[in-house]
This record gives C-alpha cells, sequence and structure tokens, in this order.
C-alpha cells in the first residue's frame, strides 16, 4: 500500500523539542483511558473516553488528570438495552460544542459485531458546578445491522464545515469510513435513509476506523486509525491520514492516492516503549495543536490503553506531523542554536529501525554512508544532499528549528516519516 523504500538522504524534517526523556510517559495514576475525544472549556481540558456510562477526565495543564465523574449514571442509556441488548457499555464518544450546547455521540456495540447504534447527548456546560449542568439524552442518531447496510455505525465524528453545515464521520471495518450530513437542530440525519458518503476504505484488510476530521489552510484533513488496538504488547494500531479540498471528499495520501483505494500517509506508529498508538482526536488551542490518542506502555501493560498527548505540528506544504509526548505544562518554543545543532542524530523512516547522522561543526553531515552539508539560516536549518539517481542534482531541505534539546519529525520526498532524536 505504501511505498517504504526511499532515497535515504532526501528528507524535510521539521526539528523540535520537548522536555524529558523520548520515553517519559505522563501521569499514570489513571488507568485505561481508551478512545479519548478533548475538548477546552474555558480554563480547563476535559476528555471523554469509552467506558461504562462515558468516563470523564478533568486537566488544568493537559498533563496531570482527574476521574470526574461520568455521563449516564447507568453503564448505558434506557434506550440501548433494547437496540443493543449485547452491548457492555459505551464506546468512543466524540465532543463538540455547536449553537449553544456541548454535543456528545456515542457509539453501542459488540466486539465483532455490526449491531451497532450512534446516540447523542446534550449539555449546555461541562462545569459539573454549574446550575444547567444537566446531560439530555436524544437518543439514536443512526444504526447498523448485517443484512441492512455495509457499513458499521460506530465511532462518531461530528464536524460543522465553513458552509454551516453539520456532518458526521463514522465507521470501522465493514466499508471503511463514512459521511453522512445532519440537521445542524436535531444533530441527526435529514432523512430515514441519508446518503452515505464513502471517504476511505482499505482493500484486503478491512482493519480502518475512528474518523476525526478537521480544516485547515484550504484543506479538510481525514484522521483515521489502521489495524489492531486491543492486542496489548501485540497491537500494531496507527494513525494515518488524507486530505481533500471538498468535505465529502476524495481524500488523497501525500503522494495523490485516494484513500477509498486503501491508501493513506502514516502519522504515528509504534516506536520506542509505545504500542498501538491512536484512536486520536485533536485539540486547538491558542499555544499549538495537540493529538490526543491512546496507546499501550511496553513498561506496563496491566494499566490499559494509556492516555498520550503530544505537539502536532505541520510541514511547509500542510501535511500533520506528531510530536513527543508531552511531559509537563506547554510552554513557549524557542530556536536552537547552531551549537544544540552539532552532533549525533538517530533517524527513523516510518518509525522504523533507527541511523546514526552526524552533524559536524564544519558543516558536514556524516554517518551511514551519507555525505551531505547542513547550515542554520535564522530559524530554519538547510540541508544539502547530492541525488544518488542524478549525478549533479543536489537536494536542498529547508527545516524549520522550533526549540532546544533536540529532536526531529518530518517527511522525505515519498511522504515517509522522518523521525530522529539526538544522542
Amino acid at each position: 500500500m505504501r511505498n517504504n523504500t526511499c532515497h535515504f538522504y532526501s528528507w524535510f524534517f521539521l526539528l523540535a523539542t520537548v522536555s524529558g526523556t523520548l520515553t517519559s510517559a505522563q501521569d499514570h495514576s489513571l488507568r485505561d483511558i481508551p478512545d479519548p475525544a478533548i475538548i477546552q472549556a474555558g480554563d480547563e481540558y476535559v476528555i471523554f473516553a469509552t467506558g461504562p456510562g462515558i468516563p470523564i477526565y478533568r486537566s488544568g495543564d493537559l498533563v496531570h488528570w482527574k476521574k470526574s465523574g461520568r455521563v449516564f449514571a447507568k453503564k448505558v442509556p434506557d434506550w440501548v438495552n433494547e437496540k443493543v441488548p449485547q452491548t457492555s457499555g459505551v464506546w468512543a464518544p466524540d465532543i463538540a460544542f455547536y449553537d449553544g450546547w456541548y454535543r456528545l455521540y456515542y457509539a453501542v456495540s459488540s466486539l465483532g459485531s455490526q449491531r451497532s447504534c450512534i446516540g447523542l447527548t446534550l449539555n449546555r456546560t461541562l462545569d459539573p458546578n454549574h446550575p444547567d449542568y444537566e446531560w439530555v439524552d436524544r437518543g439514536l442518531v443512526i444504526e447498523s445491522n448485517t443484512g441492512t447496510c455495509d457499513y458499521n455505525a460506530i465511532d462518531p465524528a461530528f464536524f460543522a464545515d465553513r458552509d454551516g453545515k453539520c456532518w458526521l464521520a463514522l465507521g470501522s471495518f465493514w466499508s471503511g469510513i463514512k459521511l453522512v450530513e445532519l440537521d445542524p437542530v436535531t444533530g441527526k440525519p435529514n432523512a430515514a435513509e441519508p446518503k452515505m458518503h464513502s471517504l476511505a476504505k482499505r482493500d484486503g484488510d478491512p482493519a480502518i476506523e475512528a474518523p476525526f476530521i478537521i480544516y485547515r489552510n484550504g484543506f479538510y484533513y481525514l484522521f483515521v486509525s489502521y489495524d489492531h488496538t486491543i492486542n496489548g504488547l501485540d497491537s500494531n494500531y496507527k494513525v494515518m491520514v488524507g486530505r481533500a479540498e471538498k468535505i465529502t471528499g476524495p481524500y488523497l495520501d501525500y503522494t495523490g492516492r485516494p484513500m477509498t483505494e486503501g491508501y493513506a500517509s502514516l502519522v504515528l506508529a509504534n516506536h520506542d516503549n509505545w504500542r498501538g498508538p491512536g484512536h486520536n482526536s485533536i485539540l486547538w488551542t491558542d499555544k499549538g495543536d495537540y493529538l490526543v490518542h491512546h496507546t499501550w506502555d511496553t513498561r506496563d501493560v496491566k494499566m490499559g490503553r494509556a492516555l498520550q498527548i503530544r505537539p502536532l505540528y505541520w510541514s511547509e506544504d500542510g501535511w500533520p506531523l506528531a510530536g513527543e509526548p508531552i511531559t509537563e505544562s506547554p510552554k513557549k518554543l524557542h530556536s536552537l542554536d547552531t551549537n544544540e545543532l552539532a552532533g549525533t542524530w538517530l533517524h527513523s523512516v516510518d518509525y522504523g529501525p533507527e541511523y546514526p547522522l552526524t552533524f559536524e561543526t564544519d558543516g558536514r553531515i556524516t554517518g551511514s554512508g551519507v555525505t551531505g552539508k547542513w547550515q542554520k539560516q535564522g530559524e530554519q536549518v538547510i540541508l544539502h544532499f547530492p541525488d544518488a539517481k542524478e549525478p549533479g542534482k543536489v537536494w536542498e531541505d529547508h527545516c524549520l528549528l522550533l526549540s532546544p534539546y533536540g529532536f526531529y519529525i518530518g517527511r522525505n520526498q515519498n511522504g515517509n516519516v522522518i523521525r530522529g532524536y539526538k544522542e
């Protein structure tokens, strides 16, 4: 599906850093927070996750979280027991603020079943101490069943576009990711048999789910998760992305191939101590963008799928790049100087094996059979490499410098993720 064979020393990457070591996790006092959906409400961040009654978590700094009750007093709303009696809890919530209401979409199903439903509950406020705090359940939004449709009605993701239309992305396995238009007042489809737009699917292995849509600089971005999430250390879940000029698609990968034909560009995959990172939501703040997802920690599998939050950067050509997990409250970043750039870096392609490269103090790049040059220019570092396929041609890569210490993340000319950190 992806071309992982790339010109080893032709990269564009973004340089950035975070405090702490690359293997540092966030606060581990809260165990098992799968499928996190995040929103900012005033000075507080709120996460809703998969679990009985939809558990709620709150934080003032994105690092330290506390459990704060749940949406439903029971494991599931009463209507679910009739529609999907085999379900054991609520899955994959999605939270958004629209037209004066917090809209919380949620799914109910059972593992491996197409008998699934998406529901909707509303609240005027997310402050549990406010007199208006009350979840008002609006019941069924859309459902699926064997023999009645080709999709699976779980993993909802609400989006209001620039034209004032409301949409719901959804889907897991089966025929992939779908999009349906909603009535902006009711939050439900306009018709009994609404039109389903196909956004993404996979050929062969149907493991695609967890859609999340954002709009940025003229493009709609569709994030999805590939492969499998519940297998502990054997989990190979990963975050993929494509983008489109219209919300209904077509969504294309970095090289222009359609997501409806099984293509997508990698954002995040297994590395270091982390296994199966995925089912992401995205948080926009005045301090930056963040990728919020779950993952398994190889050092403590019993904790379940852990919450992880990473800065989300953007390449010059507008593709998302996942930073390292934050370990303390976000703060303003500042640029590396030339002396901090010099030294040996371990880099990888698509989170694969790491290779050492050395930025020499005289501006050369050496190591792993690579020869090239680097120079700092303002807030960028410019990398020059000879093209092995076309003698006399030189690659010139412009890389944005963000902050001290050292890791870089970006994409090469094929769209593969390039990641590295300083030894």
